[in-house]
């Protein structure tokens, strides 16, 4: 799931897909910086954009014939290896390789993302995304539909038998730091506990392995039921990646997460 950058910059037939995506309050538009700079060739994915429209919730996981559509777009051909990266140090990326691999496609991330690309000697180029390269794109099915929803997420609540993991920061999960979303109030689900996204990550944006992943994941068993969660999905991936690259078997992204939760009447919240 992982691809180290000199390795990448020998895949001459890859198709790189560039993930970068900013929290709406920054005010930095992800094709912005697409724009400015970019891996020499890549084409570039709008979580906003390649979403389902029909949902309220921002981002939500497309279905195949949105997916199909992008790829057709971008020309994008069956078999063609897809190498996911972006601009801010794996903060998106992960969100892209999850709603690929629903999909039976196999998407690597980069690690280290963009920054680590150029350490490498990977060449970068500038301008606007290239749109209307027409192709048979891949035959998309879902394959595997790991998005809980938020009364899935209340039965294992209820039931006591997963692991809800939080990625947001500790201050939003304990309730004593706001949402960045006005009129959303902050605290965590019953029995959740809370891993930061970042820690999953060193330095440089590239991801944990070994020894050093274990020591910061919350549980051992490996088919112990994994729920995922953030504020909105995205960082939420990256525990998934993680959780999958460690060997757990039994893992799963709460896609509407805590603007879905606390957006809804008579969900349990806990401030701690």
């Amino acid at each position: 799931m992982l691809i180290a950058p000199e390795h990448a910059v020998a895949c001459k037939d890859a198709a790189f897909i560039d993930a970068t995506w900013f929290m709406p309050a920054s005010g930095k538009p992800g094709r912005e910086a697409f724009g400015k700079a970019h891996i020499a060739g890549a084409v570039f994915f709008d979580i906003d954009e390649v979403a389902d429209l029909t949902s309220a919730l921002p981002h939500m996981a497309p279905g195949s014939a949105t997916l199909s559509r992008w790829f057709t777009a971008h020309g994008i051909a069956p078999g063609q290896p897809l190498i996911i990266y972006d601009q801010n140090s794996g903060f998106a990326a992960p969100r892209v390789w999850w709603t690929l691999r629903r999909f039976g496609l196999i998407p690597l991330i980069l690690d280290g993302g963009m920054a680590a690309w150029e350490t490498a000697g990977g060449a970068v180029e500038a301008g606007a995304p290239k749109l209307g390269l027409a192709a048979n794109g891949p035959d998309l099915h879902l394959i595997n539909d790991d998005a809980m929803r938020w009364n899935d997420v209340l039965h294992h609540i209820e039931a006591g038998d997963a692991l809800i993991v939080d990625a947001r920061p500790p201050g939003r999960f304990a309730g004593t730091d706001p949402e960045p979303r006005a009129g959303l109030q902050s605290g965590h689900m019953p029995g959740a506990v809370n891993l930061p996204s970042g820690r999953l990550l060193d330095g440089e944006g590239r991801f944990l392995q070994g020894e050093a992943l274990e020591a910061v994941l919350p549980a051992q068993d490996r088919h112990q039921r994994i729920i995922c969660t953030c504020g909105s999905g995205v960082t939420a991936a990256i525990l998934h990646a993680g959780f999958t690259a460690a060997g757990f078997k039994d893992v799963w992204l709460y896609d509407g997460s805590w603007t879905e939760w606390a957006g809804r009447d008579g969900l349990p919240i806990v401030k701690s």
